[in-house]
């Protein structure tokens, strides 16, 4: 291995974790923001503001085809790279493979319990846009006294 390796990789590691920690402080942020408009729009009862598309599909669309293909690529790799076989005899491609499918499984199943979820917060949050009024705090009527003595 080359011992040039580390210095280069300690270098090169801001070029990453700069923009990162950048965007992932943007983006706080502007979730911070439209959190305090939607609350501000709540307090004094009007529209719910809705001009933006739903947060997190992305996400969910990254863990759930994102994993998958990153593992069968490592896999792929592995079998590419390495032809050493275990103490056991189990080729070093069959670990790699069923690795990769545990992965990919969990990966998925993980997607789609995260977009149900979704749908669910999503059809809820829908149903209660439509309850733009706030209730009566109090019922007009249960306070009339006068009348009910007749």
């Amino acid at each position: 291995m080359d011992p040039l390796i580390i210095p280069i990789v300690a270098i090169l590691m801001p070029l990453v974790l700069a923009p990162t920690i950048l965007f992932m402080k943007h983006r706080h942020k502007r979730r911070e923001w439209e959190h305090r408009e939607r609350m501000r729009s709540l307090e004094v009862s009007g529209p719910l503001p809705s001009g933006h598309a739903p947060v997190g599909s992305g996400g969910v669309a990254a863990i759930g085809a994102g994993v998958p293909i990153a593992s069968v690529i490592a896999a792929f790799l592995t079998c590419i790279i390495s032809e050493v076989r275990t103490e056991d005899q189990i080729p070093m491609a069959g670990i790699a493979w069923g690795c990769a499918l545990m992965i990919s499984v969990g990966a998925m199943a993980t997607s789609l319990i995260l977009a149900l979820m979704q749908a669910r917060a999503r059809r809820q949050s829908e149903s209660a846009a439509f309850q733009v009024d706030k209730p009566a705090v109090y019922d007009p009527d249960a306070f009339d006294v006068v009348s009910s003595r007749g």
